[in-house]
């Protein structure tokens, strides 16, 4: 009996069969829509508020988050590093998200954690027709993150 060499059409057409719906699954997967995309910023967003508060309270020194509503981006600064103002992290927001508005152009965390320049803030950031809202709250400085509209 002769051996053949190499697969027949139809292991051909199975294996095909397998690789495109294990592709397709992998690309609903990774594949956001704007909401999630926003959920996502804001998110970010509230992460690195509450860690300009953290830092703040650890090291004794002021830190801030500066935020550019023309730039489209936010930044954590150290205000009391050694060599004047430190950047410590610069975010630009991605993915089609905004930042529209915001009655607060910084927050200042002293050591104690309590901030200052918010009474209290406001953040819209918006993707497409999605909007979403960070309150900062003056009383201790946490963010609350709104409904999605």
């Amino acid at each position: 009996m002769k051996r053949r060499k190499g697969f027949t059409l139809l292991e051909l057409v199975i294996a095909l069969m397998i690789i495109s719906i294990i592709s397709g699954g992998l690309f609903l997967t990774f594949r956001q829509s704007p909401r999630q995309h926003l959920e996502n910023a804001s998110l970010q967003l509230q992460a690195d508020i509450r860690y300009a508060q953290r830092r703040a309270i650890i090291e004794g020194r002021r830190v801030d988050v500066f935020i550019s509503v023309i730039g489209n981006y936010y930044r954590v600064r150290l205000l009391d590093g050694p060599s004047g103002i430190e950047i410590i992290r610069t975010v630009h927001t991605q993915n089609g998200v905004h930042i529209m508005q915001s009655n607060v152009e910084r927050i200042i965390y002293y050591p104690r954690g309590t901030p200052s320049g918010v009474s209290p803030g406001t953040i819209e950031l918006r993707n497409g027709r999605y909007r979403q809202h960070l309150t900062i709250l003056p009383s201790g400085g946490r963010v609350r993150i709104g409904d999605i509209h």
